[in-house]
């Protein structure tokens, strides 16, 4: 089973000092009190009409809306990660936060959107040059050997399996973020982009 590819999507990275200022001034504020989670994170999309967005409550409540909404300005500032996100194979796009991590995360799996799909289901991209440091890993379980996957400098989009196996990162300084994809699959073009890409970059691809 595949639990690992990078992802034959070409995407515009945006300007480093501008994705680290819009971060720092938005990132949510409550994450880890209310949710646990020891990352940071910054909202640019929810399902859910957000007065606050650094509030983790809001971005993060059960939707029941049926339209999307946007961070503030989000659309003018990245307007190629919105585009991107909407380019992904998705039926219903739920959301899109970009990540920090600030300290070493175990091996997990996140409580996400219940997608039965064998093999890759999530859809990440790395955002700043730290294409050579090892941080994010698979492992089979919690204790079983860590795999880092190699994530390309020139296709910086990646799928991976958070239902099937364990993730985590190990800590990096220098301020690495991710964007993180939220959505219910449209597994026919899901599929057929998955078998693409495996074949694309098969030397990159990782099977359990």
């Amino acid at each position: 089973m595949i639990v690992y590819t990078p992802i034959d999507i070409s995407i515009n990275i945006p300007d480093g000092d501008v994705l680290k200022e819009y971060f720092f001034n938005n990132y949510m504020t409550n994450l880890k009190e209310t949710f646990g989670y020891t990352s940071l994170l910054c909202a640019l999309i929810s399902r859910n009409s957000v007065t606050d967005w650094r509030d983790a409550t809001q971005v993060f409540a059960d939707h029941t809306d049926s339209d999307l909404f946007y961070a503030p300005n989000v659309k003018e500032i990245f307007p190629e990660l919105i585009e991107f996100v909407h380019t992904l194979p998705y039926k219903e796009i739920i959301g899109a936060v970009l990540n920090l991590h600030t300290e070493y995360l175990p091996p997990h799996q996140d409580e996400f959107i219940n997608l039965n799909v064998d093999g890759p289901e999530r859809y990440n991209v790395l955002l700043t040059p730290h294409y050579e440091q090892e941080s994010f890993f698979i492992c089979k379980d919690k204790n079983s050997e860590k795999i880092y996957p190699k994530i390309l400098k020139e296709y910086p989009v990646y799928a991976f399996s958070n239902n099937k196996v364990f993730h985590g990162a190990d800590k990096v300084l220098n301020e690495r973020i991710i964007l993180i994809c939220a959505g219910i699959l449209d597994e026919e073009k899901h599929d057929k982009l998955i078998k693409a890409s495996s074949e694309k970059f098969k030397d990159y691809v990782i099977r359990f």
